[in-house]
Formats: C-alpha cells, sequence, structure tokens
C-alpha cells in the first residue's frame, strides 16, 4: 500500500458565517463523520504544523492480536492556538491481518474500532504551533505496521483500497526463525497474565499461543496470536510485552527470532 505523504489543497472557505466557539480546552473532541462548522470555517493549508507536544497514538492491543496493519485518514481542524477543535474521519480505517492470525468479522470489528479510538484520542492530546491567524484545516494520515504507528501530512487526491490480501507478519520480517538450528533465547524476565476477573466469572479457560519477535537486545519487540481465546489474548499479550530473553545469537552476533509462546489460563492455577 502506497504511503500518503502530500497535502495539496490550498483553498480558503468563504462565507457570510460569523465565527464559532471551539470546545473548551478541557473537552474531549469525537471524531465526526460528516464536516463540521468549524472544519468549513477554517482555511485548508499545503503545510504540516510543527507538533509541539504528546505522546503519538498508541499500536491498540485488538491489532496487534492479529499482527495487523491499519490506515487512516482523518480531515484535522486546529485553532489559533493550535488545539485540535474538530476531526474528522475521512477513509478507512483499512485493515490486513497477517497470515495465520485469527480474523474473523468480530476480531476485524474491534481492531477497526481500536485504530479508530487510538487516533481519536492522540489527536485530542496534541498541540501545534499557533497559526498566528485563525483556525486552519488539512488531512493526515495515520499508518500502523508492525507494532509502530506513523503520521504524515496525506494527499486528498489519494483513495485507499477497498480491500487488501493477507500477508506475512510485518514483524517478523527479517528475524530468524528458533528451531533446531537456532535454539529459543533463554529467557530472564516472565511475567505472569493476570486472570481477566469476566474470564473467571465466565469459567473461560486454556491455552493461548502467542508467536513473539525477540530484538537483538532480547526485548520483545512484538506479539500476535496464533492460538486465540479472546477473553484472554489481551491478557497474554500485555504479558508478554513485558518479558524479557538474552540475546540470540549467531557467531557472537545477536540477531532478531521468532518464537512461540504458550500462556496456559485454568481455573485452580489462574494465569501460568
Amino acid at each position: 500500500m502506497r504511503g500518503l505523504r502530500l497535502l495539496v489543497i490550498a483553498t480558503l472557505f468563504i462565507g457570510g458565517t460569523p465565527a464559532l466557539m471551539a470546545a473548551p480546552a478541557n473537552v474531549a473532541v469525537d471524531m465526526r463523520e460528516s464536516a463540521g462548522p468549524l472544519e468549513q470555517q477554517a482555511t485548508a493549508v499545503a503545510q504540516l504544523p510543527k507538533r509541539k507536544s504528546a505522546e503519538f497514538a498508541a499500536y491498540p492491543w485488538e491489532l496487534r492480536r492479529i499482527g495487523g496493519k491499519a490506515a487512516v485518514v482523518v480531515q484535522v481542524t486546529i485553532d489559533r492556538n493550535g488545539r485540535v477543535v474538530e476531526m474528522r474521519r475521512v477513509q478507512g480505517p483499512l485493515l490486513q491481518a497477517a497470515i495465520g492470525s485469527p480474523v474473523d468479522a468480530a476480531t476485524q470489528k474491534a481492531a477497526a474500532d481500536a485504530v479508530m479510538r487510538s487516533v481519536t484520542q492522540a489527536l485530542n492530546d496534541w498541540r501545534f504551533d499557533t497559526t498566528g491567524t485563525g483556525s486552519i484545516t488539512f488531512q493526515l494520515s495515520f499508518g500502523f505496521v508492525g507494532g509502530q504507528a506513523s503520521y504524515a501530512l496525506a494527499d486528498p487526491k489519494e483513495v485507499l483500497p477497498k480491500q487488501l490480501e493477507p500477508s506475512v507478519w510485518a514483524s517478523a520480517t527479517g528475524a530468524m526463525p528458533t528451531g533446531p538450528a537456532l535454539k529459543v533465547p533463554k529467557k530472564t524476565k516472565y511475567v505472569k497474565p493476570e486472570y481477566p476477573k469476566t474470564a473467571l466469572a465466565a469459567r473461560v479457560q486454556g491455552d493461548v499461543i502467542l508467536e513473539v519477535v525477540i530484538d537483538t537486545d532480547g526485548r520483545v519487540a512484538d506479539a500476535r496470536v496464533i492460538k486465540s481465546i479472546p477473553q484472554l489474548d489481551q491478557a497474554a499479550i500485555e504479558a508478554t510485552l513485558q518479558a524479557k530473553y538474552e540475546p540470540a545469537q549467531i557467531n557472537g552476533v545477536p540477531v532478531r527470532v521468532t518464537s512461540t509462546v504458550t500462556h496456559h489460563f485454568s481455573f485452580k492455577t489462574k494465569a501460568e
């Protein structure tokens, strides 16, 4: 999928409507499905203002669970103080699950909804440089690939495809599989999953199997589900991402590897 990079709008909205007041600074802005009054009054710009503060969009566990990629395009309107006052979904989210991941309609919807929540929360926290004049509006493309999130100024002329075919897990690209020739690295830190109370109440138990990418520093770079128990997947993923290993080596050189991790959940032992 070709990335969306450059915004080529330089039009000015001109109208007789008086300026509208933005929401108070402590009120969260919701993602819209249609252009709002503040966007309609703002000036469309061809240059992304500098972002001053806030964390970037989180890579949601619902997307990580399927080893997924996602893309979404959002129209962002900021006021003269650099605060996001309106946001509108333009395209997406477009999802692509990795081959071998458990995917059904409910899982896809959960991942799509999580992507939109992540983008919405991030934009509510962002602050940009002051515009000096009035409100401005621009399109941003958000990409979620291999456990990482990114953003760029978007070209409104570009259109996301309606659907993508499954592909290999992006996080595992360039990593070597463990096996007879390359042993699984020794685990130096184990974090026990917290058994979800709802799963205990529903008497849900069994094994969740994850595929993990262990980086050259022994850190778990990413994890996805290859055997799912939906009520337990999040607990398994969150615990696994906190684990650490001795780096795998070939001829004394640390290498990136893939391996599997099994978490056994049972009523008697809770999580092991």
